[in-house]
């Protein structure tokens, strides 16, 4: 098969096919004739020309593309992802087959691949029990206020003690004040836990709100089938909010973060970056008239430059920055062809990245206090139609960083892009195809005889085109041959069928398959034959495996996507909250990996130790108030309430004291009449004065 790409020059009945490399040499000099055409026109003071940062941010792109395109890049990756998960043939393979004349079957092996690692990740990370949490600081400061308080309440112990006459040595003033500090760093520790569950669910609850775990089902999908996979957050939105007052709908503009999925055909970066974060980032989106109108009432963008988009694109649209890819992905994701672009789509180009401070001085009017050193570069966010930008602004980040988070199924040193399981399993998929196509060929083949018909032999009128069960045959000629045989005018001869040869090579091809991506094709609902699989615990082996295997990519998703993006929520929180339930002292801690390895096995182990200490001696040590900790924790790992299911613990001492009353009350009900009893009373423990006394 040729390596080459075809392209569509048809005339006078050739074709005509442009090597790789050739044709990535005209695209690169089609995009220098674009650049040297607008360098042109900026040069001719053309009003309308791109301004010096719009020019910029072009100038990179176009940078950014043509890498992407050529021979380093990966476009023809995304597309032949895109589709082996579809399950169609290149134009040009395509063209080969219908050549032949065969069977234009695929074996989509690859789709079924994603299908079961997007399932195993789904459980990982899109399920009740969160893969993620904040850590409390493990050694809080006390409040000032409190430390106070145990000053306050150690002079006045040592005041009593002094004015009664005894002497108070500096070992139990030292004592004592330790006591009462380890008190209040233990109280402090209790309370940093409680205000780490509180950020927990306000944090997830803006996750929920915004979208961030719809936006990671989506990134799920695209992980294990591209290069690279792309999740994008947060951003502040103004989005329409209804609110209820006196029964009345009431409708308000309210800010909101929300994170989408970016797909990896619509997103560029600084070639040669080794990680995502040290990279500028462009982002390609699609807005409707609508969507700029709305702009026109937000503070922050270009009143003027707005206009001027709606007036000279709002009518038909605009498509530029175009992909050489971009038709033919339109295809397959069932989508209008851009170049067409009937429906009046507006391209957007963002831009995240460092640009020179003069030049946004000069351009955009950023002052002094915004930019201290001109000749410094400073990270900004920019939005670009055409050659207006309709919006800047310096970048918000603490961190300085784009939000964009980007990982791969399979990571490869030195480069955000990884690979896909299309890029694992091309080889195997190729074969499987030619070994199913080859298989349906065969068996239409060797399905019925074929005919030999001598023409020359047959009669007048007789074609041998028309066959029928007690046909008449009419020939002419002398059938007789030397040696006593006949010579038959039809004849018939079976084709030799090779189904179970090539069917036993298909079956390899999956077993290949599911060694090299390690999803075994039982995670998709198949058979999985003999061996284990054939028990309920033998299945529940492999798929135990099977999640082992995944433990890799589930730390590329801990360490690139989930850390990066919930600590920065975490920071933006820090930025806005006001509450004083955050401190800054937390820690996110991301668990995708342990709930992938430890989920069942830590539940058991959980259910174990409830068992275990379910003994007197270890009530004795931990309590009715620790035993009632435990329960609340394993209530809520196996899906219960447990606040609803067990007491609280202000309910548990009442209880308890109640049942020490009663109990009282009925030893003193026997001990009527008979000797009492004069020593202290049970319940009264020893209490430790400044002193050391009891």
């Amino acid at each position: 098969m040729s390596n080459t790409i075809g392209s569509a020059a048809i005339g006078g009945g050739n074709l005509r096919v442009i090597p790789g490399g050739a044709l990535n040499e005209q695209i690169a000099a089609k995009e220098r004739a674009d650049y040297e055409a607008r360098e042109a026109a900026t040069s001719e003071g053309n009003d309308r020309n791109y301004d010096e940062v719009a020019q910029f941010i072009q100038t990179k792109f176009d940078q950014y593309k043509r890498h992407r395109n050529g021979s380093s890049g990966w476009t023809t990756r995304l597309m032949d992802a895109l589709r082996a998960f579809n399950g169609q043939y290149d134009a040009q393979t395509l063209a080969e087959i219908r050549a032949f004349g065969g069977s234009e079957i695929y074996a989509r092996l690859i789709a079924m691949k994603c299908r079961g690692a997007t399932s195993l990740l789904r459980d990982i990370y899109l399920t009740p029990d969160r893969s993620w949490g904040i850590n409390p600081p493990a050694d809080p400061d006390v409040p000032e206020d409190i430390m106070q308080k145990v000053m306050m309440l150690v002079e006045g112990e040592l005041a009593a003690m002094q004015q009664a006459g005894q002497q108070v040595p500096a070992s139990a003033i030292r004592d004592r004040m330790q006591q009462l500090t380890m008190a209040a760093k233990s109280a402090e520790k209790k309370a940093a836990r409680n205000r780490a569950a509180q950020a927990q669910d306000k944090i997830d609850e803006l996750l929920n709100s915004g979208g961030f775990y719809k936006a990671m089902a989506e990134f799920l999908v695209d992980l294990p089938l591209f290069p690279f996979a792309v999740i994008k957050g947060p951003v502040v939105k103004i989005v329409p909010t209804v609110k209820w007052e006196g029964g009345r709908p009431i409708t308000k503009q309210e800010p909101r973060l929300f994170w989408n999925r970016v797909s990896p055909f619509d997103i560029w970066w600084t070639p040669g970056v080794n990680d995502i974060e040290d990279a500028a980032v462009i982002e390609r989106s699609q807005l409707t008239r609508a969507d700029i109108n709305d702009l026109l009432d937000l503070p922050g963008y270009n009143q003027e430059n707005l206009r001027k988009v709606l007036d000279e694109y709002g009518r038909g649209g605009l498509h530029d920055n175009t992909d050489n890819q971009d038709s033919e992905r339109a295809v397959y994701e069932n989508r209008e062809n851009p170049t067409q672009n009937v429906s009046g789509m507006i391209t957007c180009l963002e831009f995240h990245g460092n640009v020179q401070g003069r030049m946004l001085m000069e351009n955009y009017g950023f002052t002094a206090t915004e930019i201290p050193d001109p000749i410094r570069d400073y990270m900004v966010q920019a939005w670009m139609i055409g050659r207006y930008i309709i919006k800047i602004q310096l970048s918000p980040s603490p961190r300085k960083r784009h939000p964009y988070f980007i990982t791969s199924f399979e990571k490869m040193p030195g480069t955000p892009v990884g690979n896909g399981l299309p890029d694992i399993l091309a080889d195997i998929q190729q074969v499987s195809n030619a070994t199913l196509r080859s298989l349906c060929n065969n068996m239409s083949m060797s399905s019925g005889p074929q005919v030999v018909v001598r023409d020359d032999m047959l009669a007048g009128g007789e074609t041998g085109n028309e066959m029928h069960p007690w046909k008449r045959w009419h020939v002419q000629g002398d059938m007789a041959m030397a040696g006593g045989q006949t010579q038959k005018p039809i004849d018939f001869f079976q084709p030799t069928s090779n189904a179970s040869e090539l069917l036993g090579i298909y079956s390899r091809m999956g077993e290949i398959a599911d060694e090299l991506s390690a999803i075994p094709r039982h995670m998709s609902g198949a058979n999985p034959g003999g061996g284990a699989g054939r028990t309920a615990s033998g299945l529940a082996m492999l798929m135990g495996n099977a999640s082992k295997m995944l433990q890799t990519v589930a730390a590329n998703i801990d360490r690139d996507v989930m850390e990066p993006a919930l600590t920065g929520l975490y920071e933006m929180l820090m930025l806005t909250d006001t509450s004083g339930m955050l401190t800054g002292d937390e820690n996110i801690r991301v668990m995708g990996v342990n709930v992938a390895v430890q989920r069942e096995t830590q539940r058991a182990r959980q259910l174990e130790f409830l068992q275990i200490t379910a003994n007197p001696v270890d009530a004795q040590i931990i309590g009715i108030q620790g035993r009632a900790k435990i329960l609340r924790a394993i209530s809520n790992e196996i899906g219960l309430d447990g606040e609803g299911v067990v007491p609280p613990d202000d309910q548990l001492a009442a209880s308890m004291q109640e049942a020490k009353q009663a109990g009282m009350a009925d030893a003193g009900g026997e001990a009527q009449g008979g000797q009492q009893d004069t020593g202290a009373s049970g319940d009264q423990g020893p209490r430790t004065n400044i002193s050391g006394g009891q």
